[in-house]
Parts: structure tokens; C-alpha cells; sequence
């Protein structure tokens, strides 16, 4: 149907309609980028990427239990993560895997040139992880000028720091595979020495609660050996028919007194049956005699129908005997009406 066809209240209220549909669906579209805007500010405050990188390498022997991506730690502290790592070419037989990373400011200060790359296995899985070490002697690995990283050091001077600059090489200290397993061993055992000891506490709580439990168990025994004594000399009172409960309840008095009344009431319910049946058995004849009258008055009334019916035929002629009476002009003038009594 055309928009013309409609009433001008329908039209209002469809362009009401349309405009609360138009605000709603607007605000859903500010509220979704929000909500993208603030993800990506979350993201990138987590990443580091509004603050100060410091950009390094180094290589390592197996790549096993890395990934890109992975955090980078310094004194216990996620500093960092990796951003690369590639295998070096076949005809390089010192270096056979080249991992970058970055670490943020402030902690890229921390790093230089002493400083290490320890790749540290991290369970039994066959992960690892980076992690780099503080220095203490030589000169910091990058120079940092109003929150601003400005030149490198190459091991003998800064050189100025620029957009085609390599990262700064580290060197890294792997351990055999059989090292990091024993390291990967006491990480996890260390990791677990908490658990174990709050294990030990609890079990050590355990075994002194059951200790108090025995020993209010032995002493709950020794006050129950009275009440067993106790329980045995009333089993024996029980095995005894003069020591029985049901002495014990109902005394010989009580007893003898109960036999005797419960034949007195044995007595007087034999006499009240007795003197109901006498009572139902004249009760019986008295309405047997009554019977018998109702039958006589009923023969007397039906014998006497004949008489009731004569007496009744007897009336109606009197009656028509005195009407042709008061007729008669002789006798008209004996039944006259009182007209003053009538008054």
C-alpha cells in the first residue's frame, strides 16, 4: 500500500517509528565501536605498544617450545614478547635458529652488555620461554633520551639508532635437552613446594585431631564400662520372672487389684446384657398388644362406615325438613330473623 493511502496517523506514527528505529540502531553502532575502540586500547596497553621497545636477537639451537608471541620475563616480570623466529640458512653450522624479540620501557633499561638470554624449559610439556638477565657491568644496551630510545651500543660505542637499524644482539645460553628437563623437573617441583607443604600442615592437623579423637575415644570406653555393668545386672533383673518388666511396672497389689475389677465389670456387663434382653422381649409384647388394638379400631371403624353414612343422610333431610318448614306461609312468621340483633 502507497505511504499517500495511509491516514496522516498512521504516517505519524510509521515516521515515529522509523526515527526510533534509526536512533536505536545509531546508538547500537556507537556502542559497538566503543566497545571495538576500548578492545583495541586494552589490547595495546597489554602489548606495550603506546610505550618504548627495545628491539634484540639471538640465536638459539632447536626452536622447540616457542612460538611467536611468547612472553619474555626479566627478574620473574613479563617484559616482553617474541616477535620472530626463523631458521638460519643450511650453510651457517654456528647458528641454527634466529628468535627477535622486544622488551618494553622501562625494563629495556635493565639490559647491558653482560646481560644473558637464558631459554628456560616450563613443564614437562616441552615449553619454553626467554628470559633475560640484568646487567652489572659494561654499558646499557640501548641509550634512551626523553622517553625516546637514541643509539645502540656496538660493543665499543653508541652509534645513532635508526629506522634501518638491526636489533641488538644478546647472547643465549641453552642447556642439553637433559638439563632442561632436569630444569623443567625443579621448576615444576618448585612450582608445587606450596602445595606440598600446605599438604603436610593439613595432614599434620589430620593426625593430631586423631589423636585427640583416640584419646577422647579411650576415656568415653573407660566412663562406659559403669554403664555396661549397669546394662548387664538389668538384663540379669529381666532373665528373673520376679525382677521382670512387667513386675517392675505393675506391682503384685496393682495387679490383684486390676483382676478384681476387671471381674466386676465382667459381672455388670453379664447383668446389663441380661436386663437388655428382658427389656427387648417386653418391648416386643407391648408392641405386639398394640397392634393387636390398631387392628380392632380398624375393624370398629370399618364396621361403623354404614352408621356415619345414615347419620350423614339423616342431617341432610332434617335440614331440607326445616327449610321447607320455614317456607310454609303457616310457620314463615317462627323464622323470622331478629333484625335488631342483625343490627
Amino acid at each position: 500500500m502507497p505511504l499517500q493511502d495511509l491516514t496522516p496517523q498512521i504516517r505519524t506514527r510509521l515516521n515515529r517509528a522509523e526515527k526510533f528505529v534509526g536512533w536505536f540502531v545509531g546508538l547500537a553502532l556507537i556502542g559497538l565501536l566503543a566497545a571495538f575502540a576500548y578492545y583495541v586500547f586494552h589490547t595495546a596497553k597489554q602489548k606495550g605498544w603506546f610505550l618504548t621497545q627495545g628491539r634484540y636477537f639471538t640465536f638459539v639451537q632447536t626452536a622447540s617450545g616457542m612460538s611467536i608471541g611468547d612472553k619474555v620475563k626479566l627478574m620473574g616480570f613479563d617484559v616482553g614478547e617474541i616477535t620472530s623466529i626463523e631458521a638460519m640458512p643450511a650453510s651457517d653450522f654456528l647458528n641454527n635458529v634466529y628468535v627477535e624479540f622486544v622488551v618494553r620501557s622501562p625494563y629495556h633499561g635493565y639490559l647491558w652488555a653482560d646481560s644473558k638470554v637464558n631459554v628456560v624449559s616450563g613443564d614437562f610439556l616441552g615449553n619454553r620461554y626467554l628470559e633475560v638477565t640484568k646487567g652489572v657491568t659494561g654499558s646499557a644496551l640501548y641509550k634512551e633520551e626523553k622517553g625516546e630510545l637514541v643509539a645502540w651500543w656496538d660493543g665499543s660505542e653508541y652509534l645513532p639508532l635508526k629506522k634501518d637499524t638491526k636489533p641488538v644482539w644478546i647472547r643465549a645460553e641453552e642447556s642439553s635437552g637433559l638439563n632442561s628437563q632436569i630444569e623443567g623437573l625443579l621448576a615444576s617441583v618448585q612450582a608445587h613446594l606450596p602445595n606440598v607443604f600446605a599438604l603436610t600442615n593439613q595432614l599434620s592437623v589430620v593426625l593430631n585431631n586423631a589423636n585427640t579423637t583416640t584419646t577422647n575415644l579411650n576415656r568415653l570406653l573407660v566412663d562406659s564400662q559403669q554403664s555396661v555393668q549397669n546394662l548387664v545386672t538389668i538384663t540379669e533383673n529381666l532373665k528373673n520372672p520376679d525382677g521382670s518388666l512387667g513386675q517392675w511396672l505393675l506391682p503384685p497389689q496393682i495387679n490383684q487389684d486390676l483382676h478384681y475389677t476387671l471381674l466386676s465389670v465382667t459381672n455388670t456387663l453379664d447383668s446389663a446384657d441380661m436386663n437388655m434382653s428382658l427389656a427387648v422381649s417386653n418391648l416386643s409384647l407391648s408392641l405386639n398388644e398394640l397392634a393387636t388394638l390398631t387392628s380392632n379400631f380398624n375393624a370398629q371403624v370399618e364396621a361403623n362406615t354404614n352408621i356415619l353414612s345414615e347419620m350423614s343422610s339423616l342431617v341432610v333431610s332434617a335440614n331440607e325438613f326445616m327449610q321447607s318448614l320455614s317456607g310454609h306461609w303457616l310457620l314463615r312468621s317462627a323464622f323470622k330473623e331478629d333484625k335488631k340483633r342483625k343490627r
